[in-house]
């Protein structure tokens, strides 16, 4: 016969989250308020080049309509190139002397003479191609359209070629809309604009044949066009709240990953990258909308709020290096944005004073920073005006700050003007701040009486100032009147000298007698402080003597007690005593009472003989005279007591699970006190009373309690007037209550009085057994014996079975080989060191034969 058991594996699964972060913009926003502007006109908005060499700007306005819209860099209209159906995607030759156009409802790649602002040449890219993008770059022209399959690809054409056929490339695939393109240092980035994913491919084509570099699928939407960076390295991606970076080659994520466009809600559609690394986004949704302009960094050096929104696609720098163009729609009509200095970024200046005012006659400093976004001009000189009078110039520091003193001999304020030329990056700057001159307020508040006697008054006072500045002049007092409010008389006081560093000064007077009195006192001010004044009142008290015992902290009882004490503050007249009371258990309610003679100096002695062991309380008490008032002092004394014996039984070491047990108490020989308390505490629990009561003739006290836990009786004695408190304890254990359940049986018999059941050789039986209290997670035994030559004989006794949360835990017995045998078996709850409520116990046997 052989046990199995069945464990349950339970499978976790861990899912891995992905965060990401975006970088704030800080610092103020700038407004397009003064920028240049011009209404365009323009019934739809699909992409704008700069021709800085012709002084043009070229627009597209996308399927649907027949002309590219030519302006000067001011945005007034210089002619419409008629004839180009459905103008989409725009790009200039790398010479500048040609305008690319795709044609969308031409099927075409239009040419355009930038002189003559007349169409040279057109390549047919098939019928319903419908080209949407075009880029130049490796000496080809590249084009998004629709492929005979309905998808989109990408296609080129040399222009250098005599019949400029177009191409396409095998080696792109055809995306699920029309791609759009993006170039810069010889990389060609494609993007398939999809609505739930930005898949991108970028090629190396600086040779004129493009060769794969990456071809994935990013998460997210792209709100935008991407645009890739001028030196080719970086593609930046618009999506939801900001536009982020990607190396071209592989797709990763690049320094500085990401650029603020706005926060939650920001839709970034608009990537403009200059020559020199400067990115300028557009954002139309958020709190944000408008214009970012950032340089290499993730801190935006402008941010440009609009009439309008950008449009899509509507950002594009000029060639001066300075200049952006921002096209704006505001309810179906577009504008042209003209920002003549989008790279120069606001200058910080700021100017402030440490105090709220400066002070006559003393020199002042006013503290200031000039930069922005970590550009501190250092060396710079900044102009100073005081009320229109110049002041010597400031010098900027290397961490930007700047600093201008000043002394001003009167009252009044005073108003200062800094300004700053500006730079080659930044903008002028100027500020202003004003200052008031005034003399300090002063106060004297409530001082620190350091003693208030009638023959020793002392305190110290502060004449405090405003923003707590000095210094005071070496002459300068407080005048102190004292008035006795009692008899209404008054006393001027010598002046007391005020400190001139700290404003602190002291008083010290002797009025002779108690009382209440009033101290005025008067600073007069003087040519940096104004004056100041305060009446402090204060009671003039008795002493208040301390009073001292010299008790010691034991005494053997029925021997001579000889202690001293002392009343502080002598001397004392002749025949003054103090009241001594002495409180034990055996005058709880009516202490001891006699008194002792007070010393001049304040001595006395204490003699008691104590009759009682325990805690004696001696209290010396002094009722006070004209002079010192009442005081009051005790102390405890333990009084020794003799030691009893206490001692405590139990009728059994250990007991079945919900069993009585009888306890017994003995005390041995006391004086007047023979009750005991008998406690019980079992495992893990709290500390109960169970009995208390006075001992039998035989010092016994007897109690039952019902035991769920191993348990421990304490026997407490609290003593009595000669004899000592004592405890005693005793532990006993307490099993618990196993209960067996023995299954799958058809009938029973009976050998010898003992009930059988029945099995048929087949079944699988199950044991169960369940332990109470709940012991989830200890462990059962099964022990399995089989009868065989007059006696029992052990087959098994199996391992650890854990209980599970409802303390219960199965077995299967395997029957196979074991017909007409007599089997038996039983559990054991065996605890471990973690159960300390209860012992190891055995359950009862259940008894078994097998028939076929």
């Amino acid at each position: 016969m052989r046990f199995k058991q069945v464990s349950l594996a339970a499978a976790i699964s861990v899912v891995a989250g992905l965060t990401s972060a975006t970088v704030g913009l800080t610092g103020p926003v700038a407004r397009a308020d003064g920028a240049d502007t011009a209404a365009l006109p323009l019934s739809h908005y699909a992409h704008m080049v700069v021709d800085g060499a012709h002084q043009h700007l070229f627009f597209s306005q996308g399927a649907g309509t027949t002309g590219i819209v030519v302006t000067d860099l001011s945005g007034n209209p210089v002619t419409t190139i008629d004839g180009e159906q459905g103008a989409d995607g725009l790009a200039l030759s790398a010479d500048g002397r040609t305008l690319y156009a795709a044609l969308t409802d031409g099927d075409a790649i239009a040419a355009v003479d930038t002189a003559t602002l007349t169409e040279t040449r057109r390549v047919h890219t098939g019928t319903a191609s419908a080209p949407v993008s075009v880029a130049v770059a490796g000496g080809k022209v590249w084009y998004g359209y629709t492929a005979d399959d309905g998808k989109g690809t990408v296609g080129s054409v040399d222009p250098s070629a005599a019949d400029s056929a177009p191409t396409p490339q095998p080696v792109m695939p055809h995306w699920s809309t029309t791609p759009l393109l993006s170039t810069g240092g010889g990389v060609l980035a494609v993007q398939d604009a999809q609505t739930s994913m930005t898949h991108v491919a970028t090629y190396d084509v600086s040779s004129g044949t493009a060769s794969l570099k990456v071809d994935m699928g990013l998460g997210g939407a792209a709100t935008g066009p991407v645009q890739v960076t001028a030196d080719g390295t970086k593609l930046l991606v618009p999506q939801s709240a900001s536009v982020y970076v990607y190396s071209t080659a592989d797709l990763s994520a690049a320094k500085p990953y990401g650029y603020y466009t706005g926060g939650v809600g920001s839709s970034p559609d608009s990537v403009a990258v200059d020559s020199d690394g400067t990115i300028a986004l557009g954002s139309t949704a958020g709190q944000g909308a408008g214009a970012y302009v950032y340089a290499a960094d993730q801190i935006a050096e402008n941010h440009f709020a609009f009439a309008g929104t950008v449009a899509p696609g509507g950002l594009a720098w000029g060639a001066d290096g300075r200049t952006l163009y921002a096209v704006t729609r505001d309810n179906g009509s577009y504008t042209l944005d003209v920002l003549g200095d989008a790279k120069l970024t606001d200058t910080q200046l700021s100017l402030n004073n440490p105090s709220p005012y400066a002070i006559p006659t003393q020199q002042f400093t006013l503290n200031g920073t000039v930069g922005g976004h970590g550009f501190a001009p250092a060396g710079a000189t900044l102009k100073v005006v005081r009320d229109g009078t110049d002041l010597p110039d400031a010098t900027v520091g290397a961490d930007g700050s700047f600093h201008i003193t000043d002394t001003r001999q009167d009252e009044g304020t005073y108003t200062y003007e800094v300004s700053y030329a500006g730079d080659a990056t930044h903008r002028p700057a100027t500020t202003s701040l004003t200052v008031g001159v005034s003399r300090l307020g002063t106060f004297i508040p409530y001082p620190e009486f350091s003693s208030a006697t009638p023959h020793d008054v002392a305190f110290t006072g502060t004449v405090m100032t405003d923003l707590s500045r000095g210094p005071f002049a070496q002459r300068d007092t407080v005048q102190v009147t004292r008035t006795n409010e009692d008899t209404h008389q008054s006393t001027q006081l010598p002046a007391a000298p005020v400190d001139p560093a700290t404003g602190r000064f002291t008083v010290t007077d002797a009025p002779g007698t108690a009382g209440w009195f009033t101290y005025s006192l008067s600073f007069g001010g003087d040519i940096t402080h104004q004056p100041g004044a305060n009446d402090v009142s204060t009671a003039i008290s008795p002493y208040a003597p301390a009073l001292t015992l010299k008790a010691p902290t034991t005494a053997t009882r029925g021997a001579a007690l000889n202690f001293g004490a002392v009343l502080g503050d002598g001397p004392y007249d002749s025949g003054e005593t103090v009241t001594v009371t002495r409180t034990d258990a055996a005058h709880t309610t009516t202490p001891v009472t006699w008194t002792a003679p007070v010393a001049a100096d304040g001595t006395i002695t204490v003699k008691d003989t104590p009759s009682t062991g325990g805690a004696n309380t001696y209290t010396v008490s002094y009722a006070g005279d004209t002079s010192h008032r009442a005081a009051a002092t005790s102390a405890i004394v333990q009084v020794s007591r003799a030691t009893t014996s206490l001692s405590v039984a139990a009728n059994a070491s250990t007991y079945a699970y919900g069993a009585t047990a009888t306890v017994t108490a003995h005390l041995g020989t006391t004086y007047n006190g023979r009750t005991v308390s008998l406690y019980a505490t079992p495992a893990g629990g709290k500390k109960t009373l169970v009995k208390t009561g006075t001992v039998d003739s035989k010092g016994d006290l007897t109690a039952t309690y019902k035991l769920a836990a191993n348990t421990t009786f304490t026997a407490s004695y609290a003593g009595d007037y000669r004899y000592a408190p004592a405890t005693a304890t005793r532990a006993v254990s307490d099993q618990v209550k196993v209960a067996q359940a023995l299954n799958g049986y058809y009938t029973t018999t009976t050998y010898s009085g003992t009930t059988y059941r029945v099995y048929h050789h087949t079944v699988r039986p199950t044991v169960t057994t369940t332990v109470s209290p709940n012991k989830s997670g200890q462990c059962v035994h099964f022990q399995v014996q089989q009868y065989y030559s007059g006696a029992w004989h052990t087959l098994s006794t199996s391992g650890c079975f854990t209980l599970n949360s409802k303390s219960t835990v199965a077995a299967q017995l395997s029957l196979s080989q074991a017909v007409n045998q007599k089997f038996r078996v039983r559990s054991e709850y065996v605890h471990s060191s973690k159960d300390t409520t209860n012992v190891s116990t055995w359950g009862g046997w259940q008894y078994l034969t097998v028939r076929t």
